[in-house]
């Protein structure tokens, strides 16, 4: 029977900047889009750093691109980003997982302006109505980044940034309705002075879904607040509440026909951080997570098969997190990140169901030191290396390492990329403890794996083409075993591909997008695919501006994936490939109003990201935006 995770929240505002760049140096724009000037990104480094010096491959989502493609979602804006597969359980608001170049779910890294958001439960994080709203713009790393994080970052690093440094303020409201009863609203106010920042966003949607029980509602609050102290010090708060409420159709839309799952979480952080002199910087962060999560299935007459029943179940996730971080420069050409992290997560559940009783109560936590060098001489390659020791109450020390290169060559437009590095992660509560399917005898994850890649620039940036292959390897991967019906170590397992990406941007308001993904997966004890990973992935997007008329068509290519099907017999299951029409227009006046529409699956596409799980049919949808 699937379970369902609605869990997230916010954290605390992270503003490291580049030791010498001004407390401003962040910059809107998108580093895989072609936009004069150097492009500043945070996440794949923790400091402020020009994309073109940065040795990972990064994908930033900006406000306009969220806005140009009307994404309701975090999840529906990641969808085009090159080698990320999301795969959701059926219809809007149902369980959504994110996989990065092969990559499990829970390898990915899902971070509120620096905070992690992972669920202590299952280790991942469910992206299944994540708002857009308030949200500045998202940096998408690809690769692993355990040193710098943790063993979340095995595969890559997902950072969605909603507090901007800009002069004045910004106020949106946003109202729209479609097609399945789906309806949504948005409220925003963001701005920034002299000595302050802050930003607050209240969001609501609903839809009916495609069948019977596949109702969605949910609603979030989110505000955060910067205040810098005598120009040496910044004092930040977050707060974000969630709540939402979910029928559980099941496979198939005939299983569990009054099914529900209700949630909600609640985060809060703070950070400090202070500039103790040009050349020497440090911070602290805490933060605090708390959610629940209820999952009901009364009786019904209706209901013939095995599974038919009172069932009832309590999940209710804690976790509380600190860090340091210290930043320190050498010169011009030698920078140094070094801190250390610490998290307890803890699990609490009750249940009752056909099948027994359930209930477990069980902690774990984690310490970790990480120091990460940067050097970068005038006209030489940018050099990177960093080592990390994480100290696992469960599973002791751990050392991990990471080291990379970027050489950027002005005169051609060219920039070179490679790096190389190992992860770790141990294995979540769920895969622990949760009765049933828990497993107290696993062995912690670990990784391997190194990537290189080049990027070329032409016609002063406005055409570009990149490229890049992956490699990574996996031991004792952790995956359900579903001869035990427990969670189980993969003795090897392994993903490799390549990664294409071209970009053009003529005169005349067009922008033209497409790119291509091959990913290998295989677990090596099997010799079959890793589940939920296509093995080929492409899109194309045009974009068009004329005057006030915006208008977005972008088509998306998906391969078949490996799946077990619960809606018939139990087996190994290929999804048919699938290809999704979207399309948005936008008419905006001067006095910064828009209306639009959009539409969804306008090819009516019949296909499941996970088997047993229709998708959405085709949909439609039309609103407006005012802005002041």
């Amino acid at each position: 029977m699937a379970r369902y995770r609605c869990a997230w929240g916010v954290a605390a505002v992270l503003r490291v900047s580049r030791p010498g760049a001004g407390a401003g140096a962040g910059a809107d724009g998108d580093s895989e889009k072609i936009y004069p000037g150097p492009e500043i990104v945070v996440t794949a480094t923790r400091l402020e750093w020009p994309v073109e010096k940065t040795a990972g491959f990064i994908t930033v989502i900006t406000r306009d691109d969220i806005r140009a493609r009307r994404a309701e979602t975090v999840a529906d804006a990641l969808r085009t980003v090159p080698s990320l597969a999301v795969a959701r359980s059926g219809s809007v608001g149902k369980a959504t997982s994110l996989f990065v170049r092969g990559a499990s779910s829970n390898h990915v890294l899902v971070m509120l302006d620096g905070v992690p958001l992972n669920d202590p439960t299952t280790g991942a994080f469910d992206f299944s109505d994540l708002s857009t709203a308030g949200i500045e713009r998202i940096e998408i790393v690809r690769g692993p980044h355990g040193v710098l994080y943790g063993s979340s970052a095995i595969g890559g690093v997902v950072n969605i940034i909603t507090l901007a440094r800009r002069s004045g303020s910004r106020r949106s409201l946003t109202a729209a309705a479609g097609s399945l009863g789906s309806a949504e609203g948005a409220a925003a106010v963001s701005g920034s002075g002299a000595a302050h920042s802050y930003s607050c966003a209240l969001s609501g949607m609903r839809t009916d879904g495609r069948g019977d029980n596949d109702f969605h509602r949910c609603g979030a609050f989110s505000g955060a607040v910067s205040k810098t102290i005598a120009d040496v010090s910044d004092v930040s708060l977050s707060l974000r509440w969630n709540g939402a409420s979910t029928g559980l159709a099941g496979p198939s839309f005939d299983f569990d026909p009054n099914a529900r799952q209700d949630g909600g979480s609640l985060v809060c952080a703070a950070t400090f951080r202070r500039i103790v002199s040009g050349a020497w910087s440090h911070e602290i962060r805490a933060s605090y997570l708390s959610s629940g999560i209820t999952w009901d299935d009364p009786v019904d007459p209706a209901e013939t098969d095995a599974y038919a029943g009172d069932a009832f179940s309590r999940i209710d996730s804690k976790a509380a997190i600190a860090a340091w971080q210290n930043n320190l420069r050498f010169g011009e050409e030698l920078w140094i990140t070094s801190g250390a992290d610490w998290k307890e997560e803890r699990t609490t559940n009750s249940g009752d169901s056909p099948f027994g009783t359930t209930s477990f109560d069980d902690r774990i936590r984690n310490a970790s030191a990480f120091a990460n060098c940067i050097a970068d001489g005038a006209g030489l390659p940018t050099v990177s290396a960093g080592v990390r020791l994480d100290d696992h109450s469960e599973f002791g020390s751990v050392a991990t390492w990471r080291c990379s290169a970027s050489y950027a060559i002005a005169l051609t437009g060219t920039t070179i990329k490679a790096s190389a590095g190992t992860g770790f992660r141990a294995p979540s509560l769920n895969e622990l403890y949760y009765p049933g399917y828990g497993n107290s005898a696993l062995a912690p994850e670990r990784s391997r794996g190194w990537d290189c890649g080049a990027r070329q620039e032409w016609l002063a940036g406005r055409a570009s083409v990149e490229a890049s292959y992956f490699n990574n390897a996996y031991r004792d991967m952790i995956s359900f075993d579903f001869t035990t019906f427990m969670a189980g170590n993969i003795y090897e397992a392994s993903s490799d591909g390549v990664e294409v990406r071209a970009a053009l941007r003529p005169p005349g308001g067009v922008t033209i997008e497409g790119y291509y993904v091959h990913t290998r997966t295989e677990d090596r004890s099997t010799g079959t695919w890793l589940l939920r990973r296509p093995r080929h992935a492409g899109g194309a997007t045009v974009a068009l501006e004329a005057g006030p008329v915006e208008m977005l068509v972008s088509a998306a290519v998906s391969g078949r994936r490996l799946d077990n099907d619960f809606g018939g017999p139990l087996g190994e299951h290929y999804t048919r490939a699938y290809t999704l029409l979207d399309a948005t227009l936008a008419w905006r006046s001067a006095r910064g109003y828009e209306v639009f529409c959009r539409g969804g699956n306008l090819l009516d596409e019949r296909y499941d990201e996970v088997a047993g799980y229709p998708a959405p049919a085709r949909s439609f949808a039309a609103g407006t935006t005012v802005e002041f």
